[in-house]
């Protein structure tokens, strides 16, 4: 675990344990689609999906990475896929980027679709029944998170769709009936709009990365976390929703703690009002848990260090025993200096074969 806790006034403390992922077979499959050519392009979806899957690999998973595909490549990084997915534990499908409901089916849409009307849309757009259909034939438990409830850009009208005649034009996606051991994850409520938001990421990614790491939670508790942030940040506009089946417990981030308590985390937006009190290090800092995986590189340790002043000079009073401590441009060293808004880029990558507790201290 990681926790930030304060040492005499101005020595800010930072405990974490290192562990090896859990055994489970575990894949994720994170698609960003944001360069649309015909149809309006999206400003957050490939920052979504890096940062995502940055998170799913830091809960262990085989993560497989999918930027701006055209029909053909979706299916054929879907069908590679669904190869890696066989007889795996759990299976996760993370989608940003257009998506529509045409007479109450969804489609996920690839950035070379050319859609004059919504007649197109069945040749030229992903199907999510059919997704999560080939999933359940793969993995013991899927889940689909679909951050693209965006505006239907047809005009409310008929259409022939297959053998039905249906009505286009609705806003957002629809409700999905999901089998056994199924979850469904939607930005935002059916038949209503996701917002890219002002930020690099949408509220919707940005409260999964934020909370899905939470060392041994229940993914619906962590999905209700994600909820409450996404509401909060829209002023209510944006509800998240979900659909599950599930009957068997889904935990992104496991923790097995060798003193058997229980392991919480608190996980935060930084808060730009908060400042470093050099009499009172203790005060802006809140306690908080953090998993550190071994095996997958620096991980970054998101500490939201409390500053309005990023020129504030912290020496580095305790160095880890083992692993490396860095920055993206330099490693640190015991004796190392680095300023406070260079804190929240710390990472630290544990050496292999360690699982004790290790310590970092700064002196204000």
């Amino acid at each position: 675990m990681l926790r930030c806790c304060a040492f005499l006034a101005a020595l800010v403390l930072v405990c974490f344990t290192a562990f090896e992922a859990h055994a489970d077979r575990r894949v994720a499959l994170v698609i960003g689609n944001a360069e649309y050519r015909n149809i309006p392009a999206l400003k957050n979806p490939d920052k979504d999906a890096q940062d995502v899957a940055n998170t799913f690999r830091l809960a262990g998973f085989d993560v497989f990475v999918a930027k701006d595909l055209t029909k053909l490549q979706f299916e054929e990084r879907f069908r590679n896929y669904l190869a890696a997915a066989d007889g795996a534990d759990l299976a996760v499908v993370y989608y940003s980027g257009h998506g529509f409901q045409i007479g109450g089916e969804n489609f996920l849409i690839p950035v070379d679709a050319s859609l004059k009307d919504a007649a197109d849309i069945e040749v030229q757009a992903i199907k999510l029944d059919d997704v999560l259909e080939q999933l359940r034939s793969k993995a013991k438990i899927q889940v689909i998170i679909l951050d693209a409830c965006r505006n239907n850009p047809f005009p409310r009208q008929d259409y022939w769709l297959r053998d039905q005649l249906i009505v286009a034009g609705d806003a957002g996606l629809a409700q999905v009936k999901s089998s056994l051991n199924t979850l469904i994850a939607f930005a935002t409520e059916p038949g209503a709009v996701a917002y890219d938001g002002r930020g690099a990421l949408s509220p919707f990614s940005s409260a999964f990365s934020r909370h899905a790491l939470a060392p041994n939670q229940e993914i619906r508790t962590v999905m209700a976390a994600v909820r409450r942030d996404v509401v909060k940040a829209t002023n209510g506009k944006q509800v998240p929703w979900e659909n599950s089946s599930l009957v068997d417990e889904v935990v992104l981030m496991r923790h097995d703690d060798a003193g058997g308590q229980e392991v919480t985390a608190k996980q935060k937006q930084p808060d730009p009002e908060s400042g470093i009190h050099l009499t009172g290090a203790a005060e802006a800092i809140e306690n908080r848990d953090i998993s550190i995986p071994v095996g997958v590189g620096p991980v970054p340790l998101k500490l939201d260090f409390p500053s309005n002043d990023p020129a504030v000079s912290l020496k580095l009073a305790s160095y880890p025993a083992t692993g490396t401590l860095s920055l993206p441009d330099r490693t640190l060293s015991p004796d190392s200096s680095l300023m406070a808004g260079e804190v929240d880029n710390l990472r630290y990558e544990p050496q292999i074969g360690s699982a004790a507790p290790v310590q970092i201290g700064f002196q204000i």
